[in-house]
């Protein structure tokens, strides 16, 4: 018996039959695998278990064939996993002996890094039982000695470090908010037809190109709708002509045929229709995202049923923060705004219009508010930064061309923009 013995044999009842996951799901994880191809067969088995996709070995080589491991060698190890497993009858038995040599392993490591020290013992002592209280469940400790965090990070500050911070791709608002950082929930909240779902998309765009790897959960729209917008927005050809038209005008075909092939070299991945957030988390585990997009909060649904809408929307909202700290990603999430706003002279929303907004308020890291300067002139929007826990508050106004789709920040001020909407009082002879 080789000493992967367990491991191939836990691998080779998965590839007979993927329905015996569940009697290890909850227990046995991919960095409990010593063999670095098992460990990422695992993870790939894990992934398409999440969404309920059947895996083949000819699935999985493709998955994991690289610079590394040829496809063949992948081939002939799975073979070999099936072979050795014969059944899947004792998977249970197998992973249990994997766990406790994790176990074994982990409490060997975690006693070799205790130094005792006397003025620091009573600490030392509560880590120790901390994380051996973890590794008895099978759990990862969160608790983290201030020294060691220290250590981890101090050198990242004070110096060039543009891949730290996901940036919106609007430069008045990235100064604004710093950038977004893993574990951040972004709400954005508008009125309806205010612009809030062409502003992200056109955030998703940016931030694709920036070799970002995307999760944009729309909600309320069709997959066609979508891309129609992410077209209208790359290309400049109005969303309404790219809808209508028969043939193409002028150099629309170059355009067109340009734009689509930036868009199929982006790594966005999109999700229509209802789902709740405990399905976006299934899907989004093993994706390696860097920022996830939902449009919007309220279409929701709620993974248990409560008494009244704002319970639920509290329940929706603590789970966002959830999946952002546990991704360690940033979570951007469209809101609704109730009318308040529209009885004020100046259309400024605040915070606590946002429908079913206790929960919300409290849970989100950056808020951000937008709304049309006047409702005689949708071109001018104003966005403002009403809450920043980790930076500055401020306001941009946009330019926004809605047939393309497509918002630009200007130089203009609230105070000037709202001026040059102040209607010219004409003299007459009984002035």
């Amino acid at each position: 018996m080789n000493d992967n013995f367990a491991e191939r044999s836990v691998i080779g009842a998965l590839l007979i039959d993927m329905n015996c996951m569940q009697l290890i799901y909850n227990d046995l994880r991919p960095e409990m695998f010593t063999d670095t191809m098992l460990r990422n067969v695992y993870t790939e088995v894990v992934k398409a278990y999440d969404v309920g996709k059947q895996l083949s070995v000819v699935n999985l080589s493709q998955s994991l064939e690289s610079s590394t491991y040829t496809r063949e060698m992948v081939i002939n190890e799975l073979k070999g996993c099936m072979d050795t497993a014969i059944t899947t009858q004792h998977i249970r038995n197998y992973a249990d002996v994997m766990i406790k040599d994790y176990k074994s392993l982990r409490l060997k490591q975690i006693i070799s890094q205790i130094k005792p020290l006397p003025d620091n013992i009573d600490s030392q002592m509560g880590m120790l039982i901390n994380k051996l209280e973890a590794l008895m469940e099978s759990k990862k400790s969160n608790a983290n000695i201030l020294k060691d965090i220290v250590e981890q990070n101090c050198d990242q500050y004070f110096k060039e470090n543009g891949d730290s911070k996901l940036l919106t791709g609007f430069n008045k608002l990235d100064d604004i908010t710093g950038g977004l950082e893993g574990g951040d929930v972004i709400i954005l909240g508008a009125r309806p037809a205010v612009g809030k779902s062409a502003f992200v998309s056109q955030i998703v765009i940016s931030m694709a190109k920036q070799k970002k790897k995307i999760g944009f959960y729309n909600l309320e729209m069709a997959d066609k709708q979508i891309y129609e917008r992410f077209l209208s927005n790359e290309s400049g050809i109005g969303v309404t002509r790219i809808r209508r038209a028969k043939d193409f005008l002028g150099d629309e075909k170059d355009r067109f045929n340009s734009a689509n092939k930036v868009l199929s070299e982006l790594n966005i991945m999109i999700s229509s229709g209802t789902k709740s957030v405990g399905e976006i988390r299934n899907e989004c585990r093993h994706m390696e995202l860097d920022c996830i997009v939902i449009d919007y909060l309220q279409l929701l649904k709620s993974d248990i049923r409560y008494q009244n809408r704002a319970s639920e929307v509290g329940a929706i909202s603590k789970a966002i923060k959830s999946l952002a700290m546990e991704l360690n990603i940033p979570v951007i999430a469209l809101s609704q705004l109730n009318r308040i706003s529209e009885m004020k002279d100046t259309k400024e929303p605040s915070m606590s219009e946002l429908r079913e907004a206790g929960d919300i308020e409290q849970d989100a890291s950056i808020i951000m508010l937008m709304w049309n300067l006047d409702n005689d002139n949708r071109e001018k929007k104003a966005l403002k930064v009403d809450k920043n826990r980790q930076g500055e508050l401020g306001t941009v106004v946009f330019n926004f061309n809605g047939n393309e789709m497509r918002f630009i920040e200007s130089e203009e001020t609230i105070k000037q923009v709202m001026d040059g909407f102040k209607p010219v009082k004409i003299s007459t002879p009984f002035d």
